[in-house]
């Protein structure tokens, strides 16, 4: 092996060469904004740089999750409202076609405008968003009903299937944020669209006794949209909390991040001014 003929200008070369390393690494975390650009210049913190980083992501996907959940709860409340709305109208036209005074030509037309009411509940159970059916459940490529008065509701059988998904919650967890149209609009016992084709075949048959009962069964139909209506509403209350959980975990990673990785401006000019120091008196020496 080649041995070095001095010592002493191998010492002073080693010496440059870290003064220059220290140098490159303060001019790289003035340029960055980072303390820690590479894993050399903190092994120690490196885990903590990639464990908040990956939580950050983590977060950051729940967040884009909750954002597009919302848009679809707030659409589904919206469609449940309007078929609260289409049903008072069809209750309305129900008590009119009820009177004693009221012709079998003029229950006719009015059941017209049931089977009109009937249809516009159809379309809210139809409702989608993005292309995709809000009340179809798991299956959300298939439209969930279809309008079909040979059938005892009025409607095709339900084409969709159950709501199993959930939202993940970003403080840990998940919760149900979707009902199926089956559930909201065709339960058994409180069906809405059972309700509206009872009374279009009664109006249609001049039944006043089947209008009377007709109009009961929307009634209960009534209680079920509602209550269908304060389940969306208390979704859209979690999804509003989780969303701001979301955005104050955020926060909080980043200010995390910043205390492991984010580098000290004014320290790190202050050294590298230091640095050069020592490096031009090595140089002049």
């Amino acid at each position: 092996m080649i041995q070095s003929i001095n010592p002493a200008a191998d010492a002073f070369l080693a010496s440059v060469n870290q003064l220059q390393g220290k140098a490159q690494i303060y001019e790289d975390q003035l340029s960055s904004g980072l303390r820690v650009n590479r894993p050399s210049d903190d092994p120690t913190v490196i885990s903590d740089i990639l464990q908040i980083n990956a939580n950050q992501a983590r977060n950051t996907q729940i967040g884009q999750n909750l954002n597009v959940v919302s848009g679809v709860v707030t659409a589904a409340s919206g469609a449940i409202s309007s078929a609260v709305t289409t049903l008072d109208a069809a209750s309305t036209l129900g008590s009119e076609g009820a009177s004693t005074t009221v012709s079998a030509t003029t229950r006719l037309q009015l059941a017209g405008q049931v089977q009109d009411q009937l249809q516009n509940l159809i379309g809210s159970a139809d409702t989608s968003v993005g292309g995709k059916y809000v009340f179809s459940g798991n299956a959300d490529s298939t439209i969930p009903y279809t309008l079909d008065l040979t059938t005892a509701n009025g409607v095709s059988a339900y084409a969709g299937s159950a709501a199993t998904n959930e939202v993940e919650d970003p403080r840990g967890g998940t919760f149900s944020v979707s009902q199926t149209a089956q559930q909201i609009f065709d339960a058994p016992g409180a069906s809405v669209f059972a309700a509206v084709n009872s009374l279009l075949v009664a109006l249609t048959n001049n039944d006043t006794a089947g209008i009377t009962t007709a109009l009961g069964a929307i009634t209960t139909a009534q209680g079920a949209l509602n209550s269908s209506l304060s389940y969306y509403g208390n979704a859209e209350n979690q999804l509003t909390e989780a969303t701001a959980a979301s955005q104050t975990i955020g926060l909080q990673l980043t200010t995390n991040l910043s205390d492991v990785q984010d580098a000290n401006a004014a320290a790190a000019a202050s050294d590298l001014t230091m640095t050069n120091l020592q490096l031009q008196a090595a140089f002049s020496a």
